[in-house]
């Protein structure tokens, strides 16, 4: 299943984003990059302070809008994990393995690549329930 909203804290913002030259499936996390004007879907080199949105629609790469979710990052997420969930992850934050997994290695990253924080197991042990960290989508330069 990848990324679903399970409770949403705030008003839906739902709507078409604008796509260029990218496949995307239903429930891919999407970023929209630091001075970028069209999503593209998130890969494990994804960072922490790009907009985020969640597929809510499909598109092939001739496509130049997807329907999508965009985060504010209050949005209760469940996610697939590449490893077991455990209730010791709660807190961390996690790297994300590709536009539909989180890459839970058991530890918190500090990483800027971390856009995934664990608030609990979902409906298997191998979805985690937690926050997509959703930034203001500028260039970070702090050192």
């Amino acid at each position: 299943m990848a990324f679903k909203v399970i409770k949403d804290l705030g008003e839906a913002e739902l709507g078409l984003l604008p796509i260029s030259s990218q496949t995307v499936a239903v429930c891919d996390l999407l970023q929209l990059p630091a001075g970028g004007t069209t999503w593209t879907v998130c890969t494990s080199g994804s960072v922490f302070y790009t907009k985020k949105a969640i597929a809510m629609g499909a598109a092939t790469s001739s496509d130049t809008t997807v329907l999508a979710y965009e985060l504010t990052g209050r949005e209760w997420v469940e996610a697939d994990v590449a490893n077991t969930v455990a209730a010791n992850d709660n807190g961390d934050q996690m790297v994300l393995s590709s536009k539909t997994t989180v890459n839970n290695t058991h530890t918190n990253s500090t990483a800027k690549e971390a856009c995934f924080t664990q608030r609990g197991i979902g409906s298997t042990t191998t979805k985690a329930v937690g926050h997509v960290i959703v930034g203001p989508g500028l260039i970070n330069t702090a050192t």
